[in-house]
């Protein structure tokens, strides 16, 4: 009988074992990092600057340089990001003569490599991903005049 428990102790302490790990694979969620790069052009206003921490003040400089940046893959994942962003924003056949024409790419990149969308839920951690969204707009200036209004905002972040 003694023989007969130690294959199913150890057959329940190495699915105990299985389950701890999946439960910590399951736990690992993308937080962001605070490294951050925006870029708005419009009529009205026009903003360019970049954070590398979270909370850090922006710094003005699009997309900038973090002195974590080599370390974190940030240029490579945002460039990657950002081209697949743009060549989504550049396909949808914006009308700069329409009011209310709109156009948006989303686009993520892990290790430089380049996803149209949003993150997935799940990852690895230590995993680095930058997600890019772009938007161009025709709004109103004025008595019907028309102009266009461009946003591309970058955030990097880290699955832990």
């Amino acid at each position: 009988m003694l023989n007969g428990l130690k294959p199913l102790a150890a057959t329940a302490l190495c699915l105990l074992g299985l389950s701890a790990f999946a439960e910590n694979a399951a736990a690992a969620q993308w937080v962001d990092s605070g490294r951050t790069a925006y870029f708005k052009q419009s009529p009205f206003s026009s903003a360019w600057e970049h954070t590398c921490t979270t909370g850090g003040t922006p710094i003005q400089d699009f997309p900038g340089a973090c002195a974590n940046d080599p370390f974190s893959g940030w240029t490579t994942n945002y460039n990657a990001a950002s081209a697949s962003a743009n060549n989504q924003l550049n396909a949808c056949h914006f009308d700069s003569q329409k009011l209310g024409s709109a156009c948006y790419g989303l686009a993520y990149a892990i290790n430089g490599q380049v996803y149209a969308g949003g993150l997935p839920a799940g990852c690895n951690v230590g995993a680095r991903a930058v997600v890019v969204s772009t938007r161009m707009e025709t709004i109103e200036i004025q008595n019907h005049e028309l102009d266009v209004e461009s946003v591309q905002s970058g955030n990097e972040y880290v699955c832990q």
